[in-house]
């Protein structure tokens, strides 16, 4: 499978912005100025990803998605909405998207999350290598190279690595971490969280030992800092 991507907008000059952006970075685009379009392009086209405006001429985007879910379950779908109100992006991720971005945005906010967004829907095999700096993650071998060696990660630290790198220049407090490394029924307490993050700035450092790919923020917990490739 090629690396498809359906933009359903109707809109031209957005729909020409995306289609540019992307083909810029290595995707084939199929464009639709309807949902009613894009459904039947979703069937000829099997994207991967589906760009998917919110507001559009008869068939609005929730009904687009809601029949993307049943045809094409496999599908990622990124809700693009002109509001950032809180009840319109609930009801389309109630609906079936995977993710939303607010217009006007930045192309580089654009290509993080449809990365990110894949990374998490593709199957493991068909998931691309995550490249930052000097750094190599394999998610389907569970593997990670620096400077083109192999280097050795417990599994938590693996998973907290692969958590930051699918979710760049995102805060996440310790609770969140914790939760998804430990569960909601780990009784331990935060500082777990700062021993697993020191282990892994360890493994990451560069030869200065400085921790520049994953930071701190005061008072509220950490960030992975950097523009996947």
């Amino acid at each position: 499978m090629g690396k498809n991507v359906l933009v359903v907008e109707d809109e031209p000059g957005t729909r020409d912005y995306l289609r540019m952006v992307l083909e810029q970075n290595g995707f084939t685009v199929y464009e639709a100025a309807t949902g009613e379009e894009g459904l039947d392009l979703a069937a000829k086209a099997k994207p991967l990803l589906v760009l998917l405006d919110l507001i559009l001429p008869g068939m609005d985007g929730y009904e687009v998605c809601r029949k993307l879910r049943g045809s094409h379950p496999e599908v990622a779908v990124i809700m693009i909405t002109g509001c950032n109100e809180r009840e319109d992006i609930i009801k389309g991720l109630e609906t079936g998207a995977d993710d939303y971005v607010v217009k006007p945005f930045d192309s580089r906010e654009l290509l993080a999350r449809v990365k990110a967004t894949l990374r998490r829907t593709l199957p493991a095999a068909q998931q691309n290598v995550i490249t930052f700096n000097n750094i190599e993650i394999f998610p389907a071998a569970r593997q990670v190279k620096k400077n083109g060696r192999y280097i050795k990660l417990s599994p938590r630290e693996y998973e907290l690595l692969l958590l930051f790198a699918q979710n760049p220049n995102r805060v996440f407090s310790r609770d969140e971490i914790l939760d998804h490394l430990c569960g909601q029924n780990f009784f331990g307490g935060r500082k777990t969280v700062d021993i697993y993050v020191s282990r892994l700035r360890a493994r990451l450092a560069d030869e200065s030992g400085k921790p520049r790919l994953i930071k701190t923020v005061r008072g509220t917990g950490y960030i992975f800092n950097f523009d996947p490739e």
